[in-house]
């Protein structure tokens, strides 16, 4: 499949906490893939689509962001529950943290986007 998103998104699959409603457990969750402008993640429950409305997002114990989503596309793959999102509000300083992590935690995926244009 040819990629058709404007800025590609960085490989990571990092565990996370997903939390879609202030008070509510988290939910354990793999991050799949992210960018400044979405993220791939995939979860043991199956969720509503307008639950990404809003939500907080832990990827470490230091960097937790608060984000709204929409839903480009949903699949189950096997137990899993795997959900294609868009940023529909998220801060400027929020999409540069999102970078800064990657550069810091993934360094090669970096590396890959840069030489993927030429």
């Amino acid at each position: 499949m040819e990629e058709q998103r404007c800025a590609a998104r960085w490989k990571i699959n990092q565990e996370a906490d997903l939390c879609v409603d202030e008070g509510i457990k988290s939910i354990p969750c793999v991050v799949e893939d992210i960018s400044s402008r979405g993220m791939r993640v995939s979860l043991g429950k199956d969720l509503f689509p307008d639950v990404f409305a809003n939500f907080n997002l832990t990827l470490s114990d230091d960097f937790t962001f608060n984000a709204g989503a929409q839903v480009a596309w949903a699949e189950k793959i096997y137990e899993k529950n795997v959900y294609g999102l868009s940023f529909s509000r998220i801060e400027e300083s929020t999409k540069n943290r999102i970078c800064r992590y990657v550069q810091d935690n993934f360094p090669t995926e970096m590396t890959k986007q840069a030489w993927s244009g030429i």
